[in-house]
């Protein structure tokens, strides 16, 4: 039994959220730390300039007033009794693919626990989507975190295809909007758009559109070490 912490950007009454936590409970120690409200969009964002409140929602379970990044850093540093094997963000409901790593809260949460030293997935499943069909593929990444020695950070995504054909080990794609910025009137503006996806073979987005699980490794060090040398060459001195 390992002891595991879940948190979302969905909010603490999230059908993704205890759908997972009811899973995992048959055979780990699972606290959960949510935050109070839906926090979709909040990327990787903390609560600086004011108090965060933690509210119990029952035995080992918590909202908090706060971004999913604030989640964790509360877990971990307040509320645990231990350090946790592994943190899950999600279960997410819809996609996290692409450039919408940059923007997920979902995918904050688990960033923030690998920062933290401890490996995490986050989890998302097509809009819609039953969570129920990404618990198997949870339980397949979860016992590869558990034997890691190292803050591995993992992004599952789960098709809308049933059944799920399998799981590709992917990189990110390319997923832009189409008028990301729409204009209500005068000083009024929605931020939003219609998607528009690049499903280029080897891609998360690529194997989603084949039916399949997308499950993709990243890294919290955004250095580019293909220009690193070079801009050495051309500006140090």
């Amino acid at each position: 039994m390992a002891l595991i912490l879940l948190t979302n950007d969905d909010g603490i009454r999230a059908e993704g959220l205890w759908a997972l936590e009811q899973h995992l409970s048959r055979h780990h120690e699972v606290w959960v730390v949510a935050p109070e409200t839906e926090m979709s969009g909040a990327s990787h964002s903390i609560t600086l300039h004011r108090p965060v409140t933690l509210k119990p929602y029952g035995p080992r379970k918590f909202s908090l007033s706060g971004t999913p990044a604030d989640c964790v850093l509360v877990a971990l540093h307040a509320v645990l009794p231990d350090r946790p094997r592994a943190v899950i963000s999600g279960i997410n409901a819809g996609f996290n693919v692409g450039e919408d790593v940059f923007y997920s809260g979902t995918v904050a949460g688990a960033r923030e626990a690998a920062l933290l030293g401890v490996p995490a997935l986050a989890v998302s499943v097509a809009p819609g989507a039953d969570f129920q069909a990404a618990l198997p593929f949870v339980d397949r990444v979860l016992d590869l975190l558990l034997r890691e020695h190292r803050p591995l950070l993992l992004n599952l995504n789960l098709p809308q295809h049933r059944p799920v054909r399998g799981l590709k080990v992917v990189r990110l794609g390319n997923r832009s909007y189409v008028d990301p910025v729409h204009n209500q009137g005068g000083n009024r503006f929605v931020i939003g758009g219609t998607a528009q996806w690049q499903q280029d073979e080897g891609t998360d987005l690529w194997a989603l559109s084949q039916g399949y699980a997308a499950l993709t490794p990243l890294i919290v060090d955004l250095t580019s070490h293909e220009d690193l040398e070079r801009l050495r060459r051309s500006l140090s001195g």
